[in-house]
């Protein structure tokens, strides 16, 4: 099932909407980053290069991986009310370099939004969206040209099979596992944070405790 901007911007907005809680903590779908992302592909290799991920919380070097970040700090996150950080937690689970010119990545992804409140970077918004996103080479790099979305309600096992193919019980595992995507959330924040060198120590949900960042 495939889905692009539109798809994004309407479940964004029916989240305002109703007043559902957007920010990652208190919600159910989670990411496992307990184990490396499979790949596909005979001989494929990561392509690595220097980038540079601070405006997005990536600390790593994989130009695929910087674009899916870019993607959801710089997209997705336009389709939520403004706010001083966008930081994407990004939960891949296989990534298929069969097409090197447009690699394929399936994951779990988040964007939270946050405001900076003395110390704390306090969520004011964002959502999850789970799929496979079409990374094209793009002259030295890399962007995200098309995003196939699990859908929601009643479509989402569905569609998340059909996606997902043979990857999807690793996705369901990354989907349900609240707590290792709480971690992977404080470890790209605290390298947000770190690599903008901002006085910050903790990000907060409205409702939940603060939760400490790493140095």
């Amino acid at each position: 099932m495939k889905k692009g901007f539109l798809a994004v911007f309407l479940i964004a907005a029916l989240s305002i909407a109703l007043g559902l809680s957007a920010c990652s903590t208190g919600s159910e779908a989670s990411s496992d980053n307990s184990s490396s992302p499979s790949t596909s592909a005979d001989n494929a290799e990561k392509p690595k290069a220097e980038v540079d991920g601070s405006e997005y919380g990536y600390a790593g070097t994989d130009p695929i991986e910087a674009a899916v970040y870019k993607y959801m700090a710089e997209d997705v996150s336009k389709h939520f009310d403004k706010a001083d950080a966008s930081i994407p937690i990004v939960n891949i689970v296989h990534v298929d370099y069969t097409n090197p010119d447009e690699v394929l990545v399936y994951g779990d992804f988040w964007v939270d939004n946050y405001n900076i409140e003395g110390d704390t970077l306090m969520c004011v918004s964002g959502g999850d969206f789970p799929g496979v996103m079409h990374v094209s080479k793009d002259g030295d790099g890399y962007t995200v040209s098309s995003f196939d979305m699990v859908g929601d309600g009643a479509d989402f096992d569905p569609s998340a099979k059909q996606l997902f193919g043979e990857h999807y019980n690793a996705f369901m595992k990354a989907y349900s596992d609240e707590e290792a995507r709480k971690e992977l959330r404080t470890i790209t924040v605290s390298d947000y944070v770190n690599l903008n060198g901002l006085a910050v120590t903790q990000y907060q949900d409205y409702g939940w405790e603060p939760v400490k960042l790493y140095k």
